[in-house]
């Protein structure tokens, strides 16, 4: 299914309530499962460059599986981002990408602060290059068929700790708080030009829209917002260096989630909500921890703190736990369902907790 195969405007309408926590009947719903075979799916990549920098093939694979995927209720075709990794940003500013074959990451080049110049968005280097590439022609190509992501930018800590080194970093908080306050002001400079070059790409394709990796949709500009760093320091190091770079990032877009990763991000909730531009959080507990259903008490502490929650479970049943254990406002589910059955017992779940007709 294409966007024009989707009731678009219906769509967007039951976002933008959601994010603004207006939804009291129900909870958004993205829904997608598979509707036929893929026909005509180019062969799988020859070589790990291919697989990296192949971006026609990679499309038009995309194209071909969209080709047999079908969407209920707030479901819509996604292109999730033009995906080069976690420390792209990190190459934005100059860094060297290792690539493997299902991540990449940046060569730690900071030795000396002092001995750094300024840190700036390295436009004409080749990492963005390649990028810009891949945005046009993701979004030429996707012009009435799919959304595209505005991309995975791990900014301010994140940033620094793909120059610098986590470990190195970790000491600078310390030694040279002043340097690394003065490098995360850089740092946030770039993410702001380097998130306005996407949308400049993005937004003339598709009338002034963008999902990311998150598939979420609403007018204007919008970006998923993290720092897994943060895992690494306590509250009280958090509020110095980085709770501002949430409301700081969170409020140069329209629309902002944020992406809390892991049980040592827990302490940082009531800091993260504080910001009011941001709308809502995705919570991930983190491989071998418990499914998201089984943590009521920090999802209904977001809730409280004013904020949505973007939720993927796993299945009916830890749908069924959550839509019993929190409030509709707010709340945005996401399954990629194993089939159309299972879509529609999504819908009719969701029917029979809020006793609302959706289908």
């Amino acid at each position: 299914m294409f966007l024009r195969d989707v009731d678009f405007d219906k769509i967007v309408e039951r976002y933008e309530l959601t994010l603004d926590r207006q939804n009291h009947d129900r909870p958004a719903l993205y829904l997608c499962f598979p509707d036929g075979e893929a026909k005509n799916v180019p062969p799988p990549p020859k070589s790990l460059y291919e697989k990296w920098f192949g971006f026609e093939r990679t499309i038009e694979a995309f194209e071909r599986n969209l080709e047999a995927t079908g969407f209920f209720c707030e479901g819509f075709p996604a292109y999730g981002m033009c995906n080069l990794g976690p420390d792209v940003l990190a190459a934005f500013m100059g860094s060297q990408l290792e690539f493997a074959e299902t991540t990449s990451w940046a060569h730690f080049r900071v030795d000396d602060w002092a001995k750094e110049p300024p840190l700036r968005f390295h436009r004409e280097g080749p990492i963005w290059q390649a990028m810009e590439r891949y945005l046009k022609l993701c979004a030429e190509r996707g012009k009435g068929k799919w959304l595209v992501g505005s991309g995975d930018l791990h900014s301010n800590a994140d940033g620094l700790a793909a120059l610098r080194g986590p470990e190195r970093l970790l000491m600078d908080l310390i030694d040279q708080p002043d340097e690394i306050h003065k490098r995360l002001k850089e740092c946030h400079e770039v993410f702001l030009q380097v998130a306005q070059a996407h949308f400049d790409i993005l937004h003339p394709q598709s009338g002034g829209y963008n999902t990311s990796w998150i598939p979420v949709v609403g007018r204007g500009r919008y970006a998923v917002i993290q720092n897994d760093f943060c895992c690494m320091v306590g509250p009280a190091m958090f509020d110095e260096f980085f709770k501002d770079y949430v409301e700081l990032e969170a409020g140069s877009v329209e629309r902002a989630i944020y992406h809390l990763d892991g049980p040592g991000a827990i302490p940082h909730v009531p800091s993260i909500c504080a910001s009011p531009h941001l709308e809502a959080i995705q919570w991930v507990p983190g491989a071998g921890r418990p499914p998201i259903c089984d943590w009521p008490e920090l999802l209904t502490q977001i809730q409280g703190l004013g904020k949505g929650l973007w939720l993927n479970p796993g299945n009916l049943a830890e749908a069924e736990k959550l839509m019993r254990a929190l409030k509709p406002e707010g709340c945005l589910y996401c399954m990629w369902c194993k089939s159309r059955a299972e879509a529609e017992a999504m819908v009719r779940l969701t029917e029979s907790v809020y006793r609302c007709k959706i289908m």
